[in-house]
């Protein structure tokens, strides 16, 4: 490889039209040989060559062979059924049944049973064959109101029917439950709760009864609320306005003379109230 030297150029003609060229002025003339293009062939690496894709895997269709069959009773004919760990227990003789003390079925214990055993008998005003709970609707005292919904709402859960005897809505009531109770320390405080004329205490002793399971058993054979059921009287308020007085409390009494005087109704209580006579 080398540059064109001036025996092959020998004219400044043909310098200048050379120069005048696509080439541009400045740029050498190059002249390749055989020798030199085997070099420079040799500086080229090769092309890489792409080996082949792998070929796919294919799968084999399914054997048309049938499945083997295994018959269990052929592998365990000769086998001794008596020297297996987990043989069948002997059926109980009649000699063993014929023990009365021996209670194969044991029966829960009835309501009657769990009542007299456990609670004593004291019965309110007709309150032989329902549940009577003695509460209050003033918040004054919120532990108070809060342990009467607590009842109520246990009550509610079994769809039983109960009495209220609301005692901050009449004081009568409040008369009787320390009739009933007389003698015992702090059972004049709501709530208080008899079911079937037994006396079962307040919300501790009966929120007991309920987390041992036998309130169930014990409220078996009550009357059950109504379902949405509401009170056409009342509206479940279970206390209407004195129907003689409109719950002033007041009555005027006529005397001989003709002149009137003011006396309290005799027909509601303290508040002008009387109980509602559909579900009282």
């Amino acid at each position: 490889m080398g540059c064109v030297s001036s025996n092959f150029l020998n004219n400044e003609d043909e310098l200048n039209q050379l120069g005048h060229s696509a080439l541009g002025v400045g740029h050498h003339i190059v002249s390749l040989t055989s020798t030199t293009y085997g070099l420079l062939n040799t500086l080229d690496p090769p092309p890489a060559t792409t080996p082949p894709p792998p070929s796919r895997f294919t799968l084999k269709p399914p054997r048309s062979e049938s499945p083997e069959i295994i018959n269990s009773w052929e592998l365990m004919e000769g086998l001794d059924t008596e020297s297996f760990r987990f043989s069948p227990l002997p059926k109980p003789s009649h000699k063993e049944n014929s023990n009365p003390n021996l209670n194969l079925n044991p029966k829960k214990p009835n309501s009657g049973s769990v009542l007299s055993d456990r609670f004593e008998r004291i019965c309110p005003p007709n309150g032989e064959k329902k549940v009577v709970i003695y509460t209050t609707t003033l918040r004054g005292v919120r532990r108070t109101f809060e342990a009467c919904n607590a009842v109520r709402s246990a009550f509610d859960a079994f769809g039983i029917q109960i009495c209220e005897r609301d005692v901050s809505m009449d004081s009568g009531f409040k008369e009787e439950l320390r009739e009933l109770l007389k003698g015992k320390e702090n059972t004049v405080v709501p709530p208080r709760v008899f079911v079937k004329g037994f006396y079962i205490g307040g919300a501790e002793e009966m929120l007991k009864v309920a987390e041992e399971g036998l309130l169930g058993e014990v409220l078996q054979g009550l009357p059950r609320k109504v379902v949405g059921g509401v009170c056409d009287g009342c509206g479940d308020m279970r206390f209407l306005p004195c129907f003689r007085c409109n719950g002033s409390c007041k009555m005027v009494q006529k005397q001989k003379q003709g002149n009137g005087i003011v006396v309290k109704c005799s027909d509601c209580n303290e508040n002008g109230l009387v109980l509602c006579p559909i579900c009282s």
